[in-house]
């Protein structure tokens, strides 16, 4: 009964962060490609779990410390003036923020991942700031661990910042000719 009352609340608990990105999708129509952000294992603990020394993905909350060990942290990307990229993700009120690279030649994966934690980081901050309902100290959470559902600027929905790391970007190219940038984040 336990079990069925666990998996019960933890499928109410998805449903309620699903997110409407319907627009979103319709005004994308091309995929260009994807880029991966994997992380070197610099300790044997962390190669028990992953055997062939590769961590795929890194932190989004305090990337600073896997960064020496970001495979391809300073290769060109791509380049391009300006990005859209949309936080949707543990979002119920997803956000779009204009991305500038830091270098002329292009955005490199040091420079992404720094700016969509920056992002991630103002959003969690503003989130807290105005909501009503504010989030509940994980030492205070009784039976799940996940955060709660919260009720500023953008509903912040089941994961503190440090559940979060970023995996993946993919790159689309919208109708109007914008590089737009969707996050495959794991938690």
């Amino acid at each position: 009964m336990k079990k069925l009352i666990a998996i019960f609340l933890l499928t109410s608990l998805f449903l309620s962060c699903k997110t409407n990105n319907s627009k979103n999708r319709l005004e994308v129509t091309q995929d260009l490609t994807s880029y991966t952000f994997q992380v070197k294992v610099d300790n044997n603990e962390d190669l028990e779990i992953f055997e062939d020394g590769i961590i795929p993905w890194i932190s989004i909350k305090n990337p600073k410390s896997e960064l020496k060990n970001l495979i391809g942290k300073d290769n060109i990307l791509f380049k391009a003036n300006v990005v859209t990229l949309i936080i949707d993700y543990p979002l119920t009120h997803p956000t779009s923020i204009d991305l500038r690279p830091k270098s002329s030649k292009g955005f490199t994966r040091e420079d992404l991942v720094m700016q969509i934690s920056a992002e991630y980081n103002r959003i969690y901050k503003e989130e807290e700031e105005t909501a009503i309902n504010k989030t509940i100290p994980i030492e205070d959470r009784k039976s799940l661990i996940n955060r709660n559902t919260t009720d500023g600027k953008y509903g912040i929905c089941g994961h503190d910042i440090d559940d979060l790391d970023l995996s993946e970007v993919v790159i689309r190219i919208s109708e109007k000719g914008e590089l737009i940038l969707e996050l495959i984040i794991e938690s």
